[in-house]
């Protein structure tokens, strides 16, 4: 796996999803779905899977996408690079075995990093 800081190389992907390791499963995603009108794609590329919403709302709105998924998956989704994206602002990121600062911790996204950059960024531009 190719490990990327939120800045190299990490945006929204188009296209079609390539395989994933998730622990010991292949994982392969391309979704694309409308959450209250708003665009949700997650797809998996280069060794990372990354998450692209129109809105913080949007993300807001699916809870805790991890107890939705089956426990085998779930337990071990921490163990590959997750973008989380709004719009083209990276907003938070998962990297394998970096822990999640305070901030995340607070928010209830842990293990996700946040990167209070992209989160400034994506409000400025009105993608609430």
């Amino acid at each position: 796996m190719t490990d990327r800081s939120p800045r190299e190389g990490s945006g929204p992907t188009g296209g079609d999803g390539e395989p994933v390791a998730v622990g010991d499963l292949l994982v392969e995603v391309d979704v694309e779905a409308t959450v209250d009108g708003d665009r949700l794609a997650v797809r998996s590329t280069d060794g990372r899977i990354d998450v692209s919403a129109d809105s913080l709302r949007t993300l807001g709105r699916l809870g805790s996408v991890l107890d939705r998924l089956p426990d085998r998956i779930g337990e071990s989704v921490d163990r590959v690079p997750v973008g989380v994206h709004v719009g083209d602002v990276e907003v938070a990121r998962v990297d394998p075995g970096v822990p999640a600062g305070p901030l995340a911790r607070a928010l209830g996204v842990a293990p996700a990093r946040v990167d209070v950059r992209g989160l400034a960024g994506a409000m400025l531009r009105g993608r609430w």
